[in-house]
């Protein structure tokens, strides 16, 4: 079944028991959390190059302008801490009642945490679940019942490669993600009833200050880092072809078919990977 709405058809059609949903990024209302720098940011651009207008939420209102301003004014910003559901809501509803009904929800706000487990704070897990899962929890229940009642609309959660393989010392950070990856399978069946399509677009570890950020650069060879640019590319089609999971990059896919079918394989590859890691762990004890 598809419809079509103001030029911009939402189109589902069936491949197996699976309903694939997509639509078109020009003339619709898309709201990107997380969008004042890194792949939120880069994700705003694309989307108002692809004709969209975009609500931008982060907690700085002074970078949040200045992305407002690249991309031409076409979208509007409201500043909130995705962490606190009062503040989140009031950002939904401050973009609707700017732009109109929101079609399209990119939920990215995220930040991370390294170390390992044994040493780490527990003020940081609430910190972590406030911002990586509660924050994509609230941005989309405050959007998803206006796209519910119009039939249309869909939803990109940007998790993670540590959701799907969890990350030697980022044991919060791969649950959190992990998290998001239960969120949005569910949330794929569930909102197929209503023609609104759900994409998971897990990125490696992608060129921001992200690193810097959790308390621990990215000093590793491999994988090599990419642009977000590259994964806001992924996000833009994946919303437009109405893909279910994307990795970024697409040789990850096959990384976590091997944890799947052959561990025996994956396990000791892993502990080979953080073999310098490991070593200065069981000596700092």
């Amino acid at each position: 079944m598809g419809i079509a709405t103001m030029g911009n058809p939402v189109g589902s059609s069936q491949r197996g028991s699976c309903v694939i949903t997509s639509m078109r990024w020009n003339g619709s209302v898309a709201i990107v959390t997380g969008a004042s720098r890194g792949i939120g940011r880069a994700v705003a651009r694309a989307a108002s190059a692809r004709g969209a207008r975009v609500g931008l939420v982060a907690r700085q209102q002074e970078a949040l302008e200045e992305v407002l301003d690249e991309i031409g004014g076409r979208g509007a910003v409201a500043v909130a801490d995705v962490s606190s559901r009062e503040q989140t809501e009031r950002a939904v509803r401050h973009v609707e009642g700017i732009l109109g009904p929101i079609d399209i929800v990119v939920a990215n706000a995220g930040i991370g945490l390294y170390g390992a487990f044994v040493d780490s704070d527990p003020d940081d897990f609430q910190r972590l679940l406030g911002v990586n899962v509660l924050g994509t929890m609230y941005v989309l229940r405050a959007a998803l019942p206006s796209m519910v009642e119009r039939r249309r609309g869909h939803v990109v959660v940007v998790g993670s490669v540590a959701g799907r393989m969890a990350a030697p010392f980022e044991a919060v950070y791969s649950s959190t993600k992990f998290a998001q990856t239960a969120l949005a399978e569910a949330l794929s069946v569930e909102l197929a009833a209503f023609d609104i399509g759900v994409s998971l677009v897990n990125p490696g570890v992608v060129e921001t200050n992200f690193f810097e950020a959790r308390g621990h650069s990215y000093d590793r060879s491999f994988p090599k880092l990419i642009g977000p640019e590259k994964v806001a590319h992924t996000v833009i089609s994946a919303v437009e072809r109405g893909q279910r999971e994307a990795f970024v990059p697409r040789w990850l896919r096959g990384a976590d078919v091997v944890r799947h079918v052959a561990p025996f394989f994956y396990d000791p590859g892993t502990r080979r990977s953080f073999k310098t890691e490991l070593e200065a762990f069981g000596q700092s004890r």
